[in-house]
């Protein structure tokens, strides 16, 4: 699915789409009178980290699912008398949210990555307890467009086209809004 994003204003904009709790695109860029189409799948990839006895540990990069859970856990290896993070995933046992749990002492950093580009960071500091991420139904747009941050736009449907509109041009600053079209199709 995507979203169709068109700057009809003559100065740069940069867009930053949410699915849920859930960042999609963070500030992409588009220049005056510019058109793009951004995909709304989930994408992507979660990985997780935390400090452990003064040491940083890392976990194994997993694909990203909307409707998992992910347990990040510090294992030991006997044998070798060390530790490693591991991420697990299970089913979310409240869809639609994905949900992040830790059942190590120190904080963890989930570190979601979405179609390669960028990275939403979540810290769970909370033993055995969920983070709940929704990932929808439903879309916030926010937009900055010649240096003014427009207030976040709420829609619900995959097929969109979001439009940033010029209200009043001033060499200065001016006054901008975005317009949501959704399609029923």
């Amino acid at each position: 699915m995507t979203i169709t994003v068109v700057n009809s204003t003559s100065h740069e904009a940069f867009f930053t789409i949410s699915k849920g709790d859930l960042v999609i695109a963070r500030w992409v860029r588009l220049g005056g009178g510019g058109e793009l189409e951004l995909r709304t799948d989930m994408t992507g990839t979660i990985t997780a980290k935390a400090n452990f006895l003064n040491t940083e540990y890392t976990s194994d990069r997993v694909q990203l699912n909307e409707n998992a859970a992910y347990v990040a856990q510090i294992d030991q290896d006997l044998e070798n008398k060390s530790y490693a993070l591991r991420l697990v995933e299970t089913g979310s046992s409240s869809p639609p949210f994905m949900q992040l749990y830790k059942t190590c002492t120190p904080p963890v950093s989930f570190i979601i990555q979405m179609h390669g580009l960028f990275e939403q960071e979540i810290t769970q500091a909370r033993d055995f307890t969920a983070l709940n991420l929704r990932t929808g139904p439903g879309y916030t747009v926010q937009a900055v467009i010649n240096g003014i941050t427009l207030a976040p736009v709420a829609f619900g449907d995959d097929h969109t086209t979001i439009t940033a509109t010029t209200v009043q041009d001033d060499s200065v600053a001016g006054f901008y809004r975005l317009d949501i079209v959704e399609s029923k199709t």
